[in-house]
């Protein structure tokens, strides 16, 4: 037996929901329909029978109970017809067509008049027993009788009111609604209505059917994307869809990215201390060796080996800061501060590259982080940025700016920008450019940002430069007021521009 695949079974699901749905709202939307119906009905009943007892009062009563014999015979008996009543009742224009109307006499145990048009079946002298109980009341009464003689044999409602005379009553003036026809009527809407939201529900299946198609083709062909890391580009064949799967990828990179680092920070706390160990002997040796006599030819060879360890061993301090249990201590600081400490270091580094730091200082309020990381992803940007001007003089604008929401810290250099297929990788451990790098000073700031719950963008343009912002959270004990109160207090401008 061929199963249904998965586009079939969910159309298939959906159909049956929102079929049982569309009966119960139809069920429910009929039985009010029908209460609603009634209840008009009942409405005119009484209208009309309180019209006829007033129009019965000009008619003398001796004309009411002494009707008219009019020579007209049908099934061989004679019609009885009131005609006064008769003409009041053909001037009555009702505009619906399931209810009549009329008087019935007491004396004559007949009904004497019918609208709103004469049915002469019902004028015919009839039998009294065969109108039941209905006209004996001496109170206006609302009544439903299954085998109605005015309808001939429907299920009605009527509604009787007496007519007296003098203190006696001379007959009853009554209004019928045929409800097997009001039942019908409202059944055949309903119907329609069904049958008009079904054609809608399957208009609907196959519209949601061909974008499942074509969604599940776009995810397939997403996934292939994201295995040949060429979501960036990616378009859905349905436009709205973009985004959504654009915004997937962004998160698949970061996720990517966080495990690679995090994969990496475990093997960098588990095995970093064991390399240093043997590494520690051999350089205390090789300076144990550089220094006796008989090694003096080999002195040159014995310091480049002592200084490639010492370059091993910077690798492996690197490599520890990427460590997800590396011991961090937040606390309040402001980023200007911050950057105030590190400035010498960083203006003695673009000297030394023939650049300069410029620095752009605005009032922003104290954030929580860990000083040290601080710095250490400042100096790593600041250097990566005078790397990418190497050869060039060039500036680097460090600024920090508040939107009242976050603390945003730039670095901007002018350098040869990035292009798009590197920008991917970037924060990517071990992933590098320069000659000499290791691939690691980005990706302990991609860390560095993680462990603050910061975010970092990257905007780039191949000849132009590229600017690096780091937004933070700032704390919510700390008020901007306060930060200017601090600036006030020992004398430091709010807004400044170091060169």
């Amino acid at each position: 037996m061929k199963k249904l695949n998965l586009a079939t079974k969910l159309n298939f699901k959906i159909v049956c929901v929102v079929l049982l749905l569309m009966i119960t709202v139809t069920a429910y939307h009929h039985w009010l329909s029908l209460q609603e119906e009634n209840d008009k009905n009942i409405k005119w009943l009484i209208a009309i029978a309180d019209f006829l007892v007033q129009k019965s009062a000009v008619i003398p009563t001796e004309n009411i109970t002494n009707p008219v014999l009019v020579n007209t015979l049908v099934k061989d008996q004679p019609i009885t017809i009131n005609r006064e009543l008769q003409s009041i009742l053909n001037d009555i224009v009702v505009p619906i067509s399931v209810i009549k109307f009329g008087f019935y006499s007491r004396q004559q145990d007949s009904i004497i008049a019918i609208g709103p048009t004469a049915d002469a079946l019902l004028l015919v002298s009839v039998e009294a027993d065969q109108f039941g109980k209905i006209y004996e009341t001496g109170q206006p009464q609302l009544i439903e009788n299954k085998n109605s003689l005015i309808w001939h044999g429907a299920n009605v409602i009527t509604y009787v009111r007496p007519i007296e005379k003098n203190g006696v009553i001379i007959g009853h003036a009554f209004a019928s609604v045929n409800q097997d026809a009001v039942y019908a009527a409202i059944w055949k809407r309903t119907l329609n209505t069904f049958l008009g939201a079904f054609v809608m529900l399957l208009v609907c299946v196959a519209i949601f059917r061909e974008l499942f198609v074509k969604l599940k083709n776009d995810l397939q062909l997403f996934a292939e994307a994201i295995l040949e890391g060429r979501t960036v580009s990616f378009n859905s064949e349905i436009a709205e869809f973009t985004p959504i799967l654009q915004y997937i990828s962004e998160q698949t990179e970061k996720m990517t990215r966080l495990d690679r680092l995090n994969i990496i920070g475990e093997m960098a706390a588990s095995i970093a201390h064991e390399v240093r160990n043997p590494m520690t002997t051999v350089r205390g040796l090789l300076q144990l060796m550089s220094n006796k006599p008989e090694f003096t030819k080999q002195k040159d060879n014995l310091e480049l080996m002592i200084d490639e360890i010492d370059r091993a061993n910077n690798i492996i301090t690197e490599f520890l800061s990427l460590a997800k249990n590396r011991a961090m201590e937040f606390s309040e600081n402001n980023m200007n501060d911050i950057i105030r400490d590190i400035y010498p270091l960083l203006r003695a580094d673009a000297l030394r590259n023939n650049c300069e730091i410029e620095v752009d200082f605005s009032e922003i309020p104290n954030v929580p982080v860990d000083q040290n990381s601080i710095r250490q992803l400042i100096l790593n940007m600041v250097r990566n940025g005078l790397d990418a001007m190497a050869g060039s003089a060039g500036v680097i604008e460090i600024s920090t700016r508040t939107d009242d929401e976050k603390v945003f810290l730039s670095i901007k250099d002018h350098g040869s920008g990035i292009p798009p297929e590197v920008k991917e990788k970037l924060g990517t451990p071990f992933f590098t450019t320069k000659e000499k790098g290791t691939g690691l000073g980005l990706a302990i700031c991609y860390r560095i940002v993680q462990r603050h719950g910061a975010s970092l963008t990257v905007e780039s343009e191949p000849g132009k430069g590229t600017v690096f912002t780091i937004a933070f959270v700032p704390s919510l004990a700390t008020s901007a007021a306060e930060v200017v109160k601090n600036d006030r207090k020992n004398n430091n401008a709010v807004v400044f521009t170091w060169k």
